[in-house]
């Protein structure tokens, strides 16, 4: 027990020294400046620093975003939730075929190093899984949540 003690400690340390929240008057020139310029309609704006890099997290068109900007304002990666008619029709249909009675729960849109993923959680009874397409469809990554 005391070990456990112990590990969950030194996990919330570690957690909230590479995460931390920011006020939006600490968040860099560069990045305050690179995302004000993309999103001016933004709400609902919290500001975290982590590992160097500052996430954003923030709703536009009641829907969630969440990016990601190095310190110089570019961005490193964005995810957005998608509603289910935005998935591409392609990884709608993979899913009909592969995934036959599954019913779609949550998507998200994934931007990074150049590359377009969809992140999409199924479920079917007590089956739920969690599969990342790329934009012509092809399973890249499953696992069962």
């Amino acid at each position: 027990m005391k070990t456990l003690k112990i590990l969950a400690a030194f996990l919330f340390v570690t957690t909230v020294a590479i995460a931390q929240d920011m006020k939006t008057s600490d968040v860099p020139t560069a990045v305050k400046a690179a995302f004000d310029k993309e999103y001016p309609k933004a709400t609902d704006v919290e500001w975290e620093k982590k590992m160097g890099n500052y996430e954003v997290d923030f709703d536009l068109n009641k829907l969630d975003h969440e990016i990601v900007y190095n310190a110089s304002g570019n961005v490193v990666r964005k995810e957005q939730d998608l509603a289910e008619a935005d998935l591409p029709q392609a990884i709608r249909d993979e899913i009909k075929s592969k995934y036959a009675g599954h019913k779609i729960e949550d998507v998200d849109m994934i931007w990074e190093n150049n590359t377009i993923t969809y992140e999409v959680e199924i479920e079917k009874g007590q089956d739920e899984k969690t599969v990342t397409f790329n934009a012509t469809a092809k399973v890249l990554n499953e696992r069962n949540d």
